[in-house]
């Protein structure tokens, strides 16, 4: 009987262990819609002189480049081929992925920062993310979270090279949804970009409804933003064209004509909308 207790105790315990590792494993993402690249997958494209489009269909991810390095926005899904796609993308509009100095991290969802599981074993680089969301990447990912390196804070700044990124924190998407402010060029043109980590509101706290609310007037009223980076395709004003619809645009632009992402009046269309959709929802939570 006490060899049997014995036998029954070693094989619980390795029980206990097995599942233990299996629960430090991240659980795998699932393919749907959103995610399937044999329906998602897209070319990559220049957007600006020193911003490259790499993502996919639904969810964006870029290359910001700097006369010292690159910078990469959010690294996608972590399912199979997403990391060679990633860095196919990167290599066809020309660049290298090994100039990739940063991975900045703008929310805590996974379709935005699966693909650092992989990419911090192949890329020599810093990544970066808010501290509120790298709580959410690290109890997601455990042990196969990216280390942490930048913790973004509101109002921080990064310069590399030429460039200068300032940050923004503005929850509502996430606790620590990150928004940047940045220069872009076309064809030398310096423009003011605005890059809002999160538009879609994700919460039913008045008070974060009331600080989103907050920080999409003030957005509103940076009188030199006339260019918005979108992380996902369909975030535009009513009637407006997504994103590529844009990248079409700017496949066929004549020689004069403007450039599809220089259109600060669309900046502040979307701002009303978000806003008129956060005060209704603040007015619902609150007669609850």
């Amino acid at each position: 009987m006490r060899n049997h207790r014995t036998i029954t105790t070693l094989a619980g315990l390795g029980l206990v262990m097995g599942m233990a590792i299996a629960a430090a494993q991240p659980a795998p993402s699932r393919v749907g819609a959103r995610n399937d690249l044999t329906t998602m997958a897209r070319e990559p494209f220049k957007v600006f002189d020193n911003v490259y489009f790499v993502g996919q269909g639904e969810v964006a991810s870029y290359v910001i480049t700097t006369s010292a390095g690159h910078i990469l926005i959010d690294t996608m899904w972590d399912l199979p081929g997403y990391t060679e796609y990633l860095l196919n993308n990167i290599r066809k509009v020309g660049l290298r992925p090994g100039d990739i100095k940063y991975v900045l991290i703008l929310q805590g969802h996974r379709d935005h920062y699966m693909g650092a599981v992989a990419l911090k074993d192949i890329l020599n680089v810093e990544f970066g993310a808010a501290e509120e969301d790298w709580t959410m990447i690290e109890a997601d990912l455990g042990e196969y979270a990216p280390p942490r390196g930048m913790v973004i804070e509101e109002g921080a700044s990064l310069r590399l090279g030429d460039l200068t990124i300032h940050f923004e924190i503005t929850p509502g998407h996430t606790p620590g949804t990150t928004s940047m402010r940045f220069p872009v060029y076309d064809n030398g043109v310096r423009h003011e970009a605005y890059f809002h980590g999160g538009t879609a509101l994700r919460s039913e706290d008045p008070a974060i409804i009331r600080e989103f609310i907050t920080d999409l007037e003030r957005i509103k009223r940076i009188p030199e933003i006339d260019v918005q980076i979108v992380n996902h395709y369909d975030i535009h004003p009513a009637g407006a064209p997504d994103l590529f619809q844009r990248a079409e645009l700017l496949a066929n632009r004549q020689p004069g004509e403007p450039h599809p992402w220089v259109r600060p009046d669309e900046i502040q269309r979307l701002m009303d909308e978000l806003i008129a959709d956060a005060r209704e929802r603040l007015e619902a939570a609150t007669q609850n």
